[in-house]
């Protein structure tokens, strides 16, 4: 009499089940013997790209497509951005304020960092730019940390100058908005905000322990911080307020304003 042999899958039931689709696995952190026994019992294939991948070398997993959870076919390929190196340590925040979209993504993508959006197109997914962040760049995070960066959809329109009656606070000429104007105890630049010490703040170019008065250019508001952190030279930020004075002088949304800080 003949015999009838059914092969199935490991750990699955029945045909009809050997076949059924799949959840993508969560494989960033990963090194390669437990990215091999994970597709492996969930009877994926998978191709990788990055340093290690020609030769099999590879010992970390940055970053993967399709994302963890997404529903794939039995059998299905994923895509995995690998590394020759295991860096699961602490790690300076990336500067992305001003970047697109897309250019975020590769930031953090290769901080190896989590984030999330708050402003206007962040609920919708539809931002395009970011305006500011926290923790600050340059700040060292944990890996896999998660932060914020605050977003919008266009950018911003650069404030009305107005004049103001107040003797201390001149208005600074259009054609300087956008850069850093140097001038006897003032500069005049770009200022914005991170999640820091109320009354406190963060400059490149004085001394901690400075008291300075930052005025907003476009409506005549000010207030006054003590330098007590540094952010980074080279750029047409003249000061990183602490959100709660930021908020004193434009929204939080706003990003960015133009100042002219004196001391």
């Amino acid at each position: 009499m003949a015999t009838l042999v059914v092969l199935l899958a490991p750990g699955s039931s029945g045909a009809a089940t050997a076949h059924a689709a799949v959840r993508m696995p969560d494989l960033v952190g990963r090194n390669r013997a437990q990215v091999l026994a994970v597709m492996r019992r969930d009877a994926l294939y998978f191709e990788t790209k990055g340093p290690g991948s020609s030769k099999s070398d590879w010992v970390d997993v940055l970053s993967q497509s399709p994302k963890p959870g997404v529903v794939i076919k039995w059998h299905g390929e994923a895509v995995l951005h690998v590394t020759t190196q295991s860096p699961r340590g602490p790690r300076p925040m990336p500067n992305v304020a001003g970047l697109s979209r897309a250019r975020v993504f590769q930031a953090m993508r290769r901080a190896q960092l989590y984030f999330k959006t708050v402003g206007s197109g962040s609920s919708s997914n539809k931002w395009r730019l970011a305006l500011a962040q926290s923790p600050r760049a340059g700040t060292r995070v944990a890996w896999h940390s998660e932060v914020t960066i605050r977003v919008a959809i266009t950018r911003p329109k650069a404030p009305v100058q107005k004049s103001v009656k107040k003797a201390v606070v001149k208005t600074a000429p259009t054609k300087t908005v956008g850069r850093v104007v140097n001038g006897v105890g003032y500069k005049i630049g770009v200022a914005t905000w991170y999640s820091y010490i109320p009354g406190r703040c963060a400059t490149w170019y004085l001394p901690k322990g400075t008291r300075i008065t930052v005025h907003d250019l476009a409506t005549g508001k000010s207030i006054t911080c003590i330098i007590s952190d540094r952010e980074d030279s080279g750029s047409n930020r003249v000061v990183d307020l602490n959100e709660t004075q930021f908020a004193e002088l434009a929204p939080l949304a706003q990003g960015v304003i133009n100042v002219k800080v004196t001391w």
